[in-house]
């Protein structure tokens, strides 16, 4: 029966109850069947609308506290924290929210589960404003395969974090790593690769301190030196843990806490250490040349103690794209 339908039987029994009453004095047991009519065709609009809202066909406003993170997020935490998610937090305080969550029923009937919009969810959450979300059922299957099809489609997810969310993937046996590399076009070495990278341990993440820039090239190599070597895993540990305990006083870049790392894992000496916002120029066998940073708005240049004069010709052939890198206007 169509909603019309539905709403034209509504009308016709409210006008019987109401001519029943008009004719003679209200009888209890007289009006039970026209009441009964009633709550039937209340409950098949409830009914239509349940089903409407678990096709996705209807857009709900759920208070933030009844969304709950899956336990395949795959977000780091420093994607909650960083300048695109203060601007999300702009945007959606100036526009409102333009996209939709996708969200499923939890199964223990307590609110939803979160499938993709996890910063989207955190922002309203933060404005204490509602989420605009789309619900869809759909097994752990359907939500893993709904996830890594979201995140194809999205340019703003690192490879560490897509890494993690693939292992997780296969960790739980829903899919092989075939049907992986057919769904997501991913040839076996450019799986291996992520997957391998996936492994390294908290430690390692925890002293890079936000993962997210690292490449998957160097993510996997350094995994890999880390699982041939028993004596360079404790060398990369013990390097970690030292980053690990420094401060943001410290101020050491993401390519710095990298250097060390990977100089751990090679067995090679620690490289000297590189702050944020310095751009230091270094020769063919990685000694540093110079170090340049900029003060406002002026260069300022810390030469290497007792370069030979090879080493200064690679400086001055450096120093032009250095300085660019700064954001000076450099003539070629």
């Amino acid at each position: 029966m169509s909603r019309k339908d539905r709403m034209a039987e509504l009308d016709n029994a409210i006008g019987d109850l109401t001519a029943t009453r008009a004719a003679r004095p209200a009888s209890p047991r007289s009006a039970i069947p026209i009441v009964n009519q009633i709550e039937s065709v209340f409950q098949d609009s409830a009914k239509e609308l349940e089903t409407l809202r678990d096709s996705g066909r209807v857009l709900l406003e759920l208070d933030p506290a009844d969304i709950h993170s899956t336990q395949y997020q795959d977000r780091h935490v420093a994607a909650f924290a960083d300048a695109a998610f203060a601007m999300l937090v702009q945007d959606i305080l100036r526009h409102g929210q333009l996209a939709p969550v996708l969200v499923r029923p939890a199964a223990d009937g307590q609110g939803y589960e979160l499938i993709a919009g996890h910063r989207r969810t955190a922002a309203c959450r933060h404005l204490g404003r509602k989420v605009v979300a789309r619900v869809m059922q759909a097994d752990d299957r359907d939500l893993l395969i709904k996830m890594v099809q979201e995140n194809e489609a999205r340019a703003d997810i690192s490879a560490y974090e897509r890494a993690v969310q693939l292992k997780t993937v296969l960790d739980t046996g829903l899919m092989s790593r075939a049907e992986l590399m057919e769904r997501l076009d991913f040839s076996k070495g450019h799986l291996s690769n992520l997957l391998k990278f996936a492994e390294l341990p908290p430690t390692v993440i925890a002293a890079l301190d936000d993962p997210r820039p690292l490449k998957i090239s160097d993510g996997a190599k350094l995994a890999r030196l880390m699982a041939e070597s028993e004596e360079a895993a404790a060398r990369v540990e013990q390097v970690a843990a030292d980053l690990s305990g420094k401060g943001a006083d410290d101020n050491l870049s993401f390519s710095a806490r990298l250097r060390a790392l990977m100089a751990a894992a090679q067995g090679e000496p620690a490289a000297e250490p590189e702050l944020a916002g310095e751009r230091v120029i270094r020769s063919r066998t990685g000694q540093v040349l110079v170090r340049l940073s900029l003060h406002e708005g002026r260069p300022i240049l810390r030469l290497a103690a007792g370069l030979p004069p090879q080493a200064l010709d690679a400086l001055f052939s450096q120093l032009p794209d250095a300085l660019r890198r700064c954001g000076l206007d450099v003539p070629d």
